[in-house]
């Protein structure tokens, strides 16, 4: 014990510099989530909890969501706070609290059975703790936009700020501080940083030269848009897309290829790839780099004027620009649906819808040993066995391997994400942390 001790004070340490780390050696429960909420806890937000309350609230729900209720795995979002609180934290157009007639003991039962009637995505379960101990006292429905920088929509969310657990599935806890992330449980494992592949600087780097930039003659629209601002329209249609086959629940992969590969798996010559349907070039496959273009025409001052940056897309919310908008995202869509047939989705990296149902060839070589990052940048590494993955993953290391340029984005059927790149003759994979 005095040595599991020491190792949770030391990771603890490192979590205070913000640094990624996996603990593998011993499994964690809602104890040791609970001692590193409490270190990690924002000053500036009072908890208003000792470690007791909080071990109890934290075990009830890790014990919840092992149950299930109708078949169906339970998934459900708690705010950890009186209704008087949650109202407090709301601007006046937004849902009051619901409050029931009588409270709730809070129970892995209860949770359980109310869980049906507080979806995930749009509502959360009111608990607070009185003298009595914890009961549920009713629902706060939320919508949906606070999980828009997830998917890549605007953000028009207001956080409560409150403590919010949320049950992501069997064993799998975050802990939320608003919409700040604290530290998460899964898969026996405590991780205090949220791992946002987008946000790393090595994945702009593989789809440099900008495909955008290519096509950028003296009359292109894009000569006037701000690199970061293609860079976040791109991002947020890849965001929506893998959302989107993420819900499907049936498990996905999204393959981004170089125009060499491209064009030999037109002529069916690729020995990477086996493309079962391939979609002839025209302007529907390459719909998304009209829209972006088209969007930077709405957004363009007459004229003139100060460049189209991420700034100006932010600020302006005109119809025609929400209509291009619409229209990416419905290419996100298209991306998700063919993601259900077997194979993976094939683009190339100008966003380009090559085909689906691509087959990496099982003949290709793949390392013994694959890297897990420990941050976002990939400079801290952890070994794992290739094996001990899915046929899916495999694919994956397989196409890096093959094609070191390339990058893969793999959904499971259980929801988790991984990003699969070679960095340097390494192949190194990310798990995209979600948190829906």
């Amino acid at each position: 014990m005095r040595e599991q001790g020491a190792c949770l004070q030391a990771i603890t340490s490192r979590r205070r510099a913000r640094v990624g780390y996996a603990r593998r050696a011993v499994h964690a429960y809602p104890a040791q989530l609970a001692d590193f909420v409490l270190d990690l806890w924002p000053a500036e937000r009072p908890l208003g909890l000792d470690k007791r309350g909080l071990v109890e609230l934290l075990s009830t729900c890790f014990q919840a969501s092992l149950t299930r209720e109708e078949g169906r795995p339970v998934r459900f979002r708690l705010v950890a706070a009186t209704p008087e609180e949650v109202t407090a934290a709301l601007a006046p157009q937004h849902f009051m609290p619901l409050e029931l007639g009588a409270r709730e003991p809070l129970s892995p039962e209860h949770l359980t059975r109310l869980s049906p009637a507080a979806p995930f995505h749009s509502s959360l379960i009111g608990a607070a703790l009185g003298a009595s101990g914890w009961t549920i006292w009713g629902l706060v429905h939320t919508g949906a936009d606070w999980l828009a920088p997830s998917w890549g929509g605007r953000d028009h969310h207001r956080t409560l700020g409150l403590l919010e657990v949320h049950v992501l599935g069997p064993g799998r806890l975050g802990v939320y501080a608003g919409r700040d992330l604290v530290a998460t449980l899964e898969r026996g494992m405590i991780e205090a940083t949220t791992t946002d592949v987008f946000t790393s600087d090595w994945l702009p780097r593989l789809f440099r030269p900008d495909p955008a930039r290519e096509e950028r003659g003296p009359e292109s629209a894009l000569n006037v848009a701000d690199d970061a601002l293609v860079r976040m329209i791109s991002q947020h249609m890849v965001r929506r897309a893998v959302f989107l086959i993420r819900q499907a629940g049936n498990g996905g992969m999204i393959l981004f290829a170089d125009p060499e590969l491209v064009k030999k798996c037109a002529l069916h010559a690729s020995t990477t790839l086996k493309l079962k349907y391939h979609f002839r070039e025209g302007t529907a496959r390459a719909r998304y780099g009209h829209l972006l273009r088209q969007l930077v025409r709405a957004l363009d001052e007459p004229g003139g004027g100060r460049p189209v940056d991420v700034e100006r897309f932010l600020g302006m919310e005109t119809a025609e620009v929400g209509k291009i908008e619409q229209a990416i995202f419905d290419v996100s869509s298209l991306i998700a649906g063919l993601a259900d047939v077997d194979g993976a989705v094939l683009l190339d990296k100008r966003m380009e819808l090559i085909g689906f149902g691509a087959e990496v060839s099982g003949e290709l070589p793949y390392p013994e040993t694959v890297w897990q990052a420990l941050d976002v940048e990939g400079e801290r590494r952890a070994p794992e066995p290739a094996n001990r993955v899915g046929t899916r993953h495999r694919a994956a290391y397989r196409y890096v391997t093959a094609q070191p340029n390339g990058l893969a984005i793999v959904i499971s059927h259980d929801g988790v994400v991984r990003f699969v790149a070679n960095l340097g003759g390494d192949v190194v994979c990310w798990d995209q942390f979600l948190n829906w």
